[in-house]
């Protein structure tokens, strides 16, 4: 993810919360308000050090912005963030940037296969269909994550199941022998494709790299094009 040039924002981190130990939510006040689609993502500067962070949230106070956030090993900005920030501090914010948004038509099939903190955009399209009352066809959510600890926003997905119409959650993990999917979200959303009668399909994919390469070539071999599929990988 790459920002354009726009200027710099004062914000500062209203509140803290930890989702997993290794991976947390930030969120961020504007002074006045802040537009963004669903989809996007922003750069924060803190203490000279620039990152940038899709955004995870939609609200009608457009004053505020959620990010998720892992801890990577070594990291400058996540040491910084993970040790030495308390609500209160100053940053500053350049965007919001990005193409990875939803079209104005949906009706038509959505699939979101994200691993991670690549829930983040999608969270953000989940929140804007609720407040909007915009839905697609039918919305599939294909999550994969390593341990039943790792799975973010676990509860109010679920519930999300029962409040957006046609809406599909399936949380697989790789590594940890629960009740629910297990593997790999390749299978997962493949056997979707082949069973589901899809009504043309739009596949959004998020995440670890990896997975996003190994995923557009599956649903290319599938039959469908690329201008059927939008990525967002995060290096």
């Amino acid at each position: 993810m790459r920002p354009k040039k726009s200027k710099w924002l004062d914000a500062n981190i209203q509140a803290i919360d930890k989702l997993t130990p290794q991976t947390w939510k930030f969120t961020i006040e504007f002074e006045d308000d802040f537009e963004f689609i669903s989809g996007q993502f922003i750069t924060i500067k803190l203490r000279g050090i620039q990152r940038s962070y899709s955004i995870a949230s939609f609200s009608k106070n457009k004053k505020t912005l959620e990010l998720i956030i892992v801890k990577v090993e070594g990291g400058q900005l996540t040491t910084i963030l993970f040790s030495d920030v308390e609500p209160g501090e100053k940053i500053e914010v350049k965007g919001p940037v990005g193409h990875f948004v939803m079209p104005e038509d949906l009706d038509r099939d959505f699939l979101f296969i994200c691993t991670g903190t690549g829930l983040a955009p999608f969270k953000s399209f989940l929140d804007e269909m609720q407040i909007t009352e915009k839905f697609p066809k039918r919305t599939y959510l294909i999550f994969g994550t390593r341990t039943q600890e790792d799975l973010l926003f676990f509860n109010e997905m679920k519930a999300l199941v029962d409040e957006i119409p046609n809406f599909s959650y399936t949380p697989v993990l790789s590594r940890e022998n629960w009740d629910g999917a297990k593997g790999y979200v390749h299978e997962h959303y493949e056997k979707i494709v082949k069973n589901d009668n899809l009504k043309n399909p739009l596949f959004y994919i998020c995440g670890w790299r990896n997975m996003i390469l190994d995923a557009r070539k599956n649903i290319k071999a599938l039959g469908y094009d690329s201008q059927d599929i939008k990525l967002e990988i995060f290096d």
